[in-house]
Parts: structure tokens; C-alpha cells; sequence
């Protein structure tokens, strides 16, 4: 009866005591990710402009995700490196995994991010883990523009 009880309880607490595990960011291993991707992703680098969403999370079984049109502006990734981009109309989609949400700044602070081309225009996927969303440091920058003359783009290892 005591090992029931004691299973039990490791079973009740293991779920509560899980944390979100993430591979360190790293904007070569996203840019192959998304180079060998059936779909077409596009590297922006600028600011968007859009209302932050307000957070009412469900269950963390039933994990949340936002959507919200926002307004773009600044450079994308080209064979020349960046080069100013139109004024662009992006899908923002905030990814919640359990209590864990992924989130941007809409104050205007520049980023680096790849979007997704679709049917209906440019989608940024935000998660918890920032897999899509980076500085816009110079190493990040000299790293993906390397990456797109086809030069090196080595990941760096955990």
C-alpha cells in the first residue's frame, strides 16, 4: 500500500515539477532548419509595430496561441545580405506550451526573425523557446548573411 501511495504521488507531482527544455538559440541552426523546410521562410531584420496580446492561458494540456496582425519595418535577408524591405503586413503568432509563452517587444526595438511565407502573406511564429526570434547583434547578422552566400554556416554546439 505504501509503494501505491508513493507512486501515486510521483505520478501526481512529475507533471507540476516538468520544466520546458529548450536547445540554446542558434540563428545557423535556424537558418538550415528552415533552408531544408518545404516552406519558404524569409529573415527580416527591423521593428514591428502591433498591440501586445492580452495572456489568458487555458489548462496547461490546452496550451493557448494568439494571433495578431502587426505592422513591419526594416531589412530582409537577400544574397547581398539585408536590404530595406516595403512596409510589410505580418501575422504575429504567440505560442504558449503549458506556462511557458513565447513574447515580443511591440515598443519598436528592432529584432531578427525568420518568417514564413504563405498564401496569406508573412506569418512570425513565436514560441517559448525563441527558435525564430534573435538579437539583431552584428555576430548574429555577419552569421545568417555567411549563411545565405553560402559560406559557413556552422552551428554552434551546446
Amino acid at each position: 500500500m505504501k509503494r501505491f501511495l508513493l507512486a501515486a504521488l510521483i505520478a501526481v507531482t512529475a507533471g507540476q515539477t516538468q520544466a520546458l527544455s529548450c536547445m540554446p538559440p542558434d540563428i545557423a541552426r535556424t537558418f538550415n532548419w528552415a533552408n531544408a523546410a518545404e516552406e519558404s521562410y524569409l529573415v527580416l531584420n527591423g521593428a514591428f509595430s502591433f498591440d501586445a496580446p492580452a495572456r489568458t492561458r487555458g489548462g496547461q494540456l490546452d496550451p493557448e496561441t494568439v494571433s495578431m496582425r502587426a505592422g513591419f519595418e526594416g531589412s530582409y535577408l537577400g544574397a547581398a545580405g539585408f536590404v530595406p524591405a516595403p512596409t510589410l503586413d505580418v501575422t504575429l503568432t504567440f505560442v504558449c506550451l503549458g506556462p511557458w509563452c513565447g513574447s515580443m517587444e511591440s515598443d519598436g526595438e528592432d529584432v531578427l526573425v525568420f518568417a514564413q511565407q504563405t498564401q496569406d502573406g508573412y506569418v512570425v511564429e513565436i514560441d517559448p523557446c525563441f527558435s525564430k526570434l534573435f538579437e539583431p547583434s552584428q555576430d548574429n547578422i555577419d552569421r545568417v548573411e555567411s549563411c545565405i552566400r553560402g559560406e559557413s554556416c556552422a552551428e554552434i554546439p551546446f
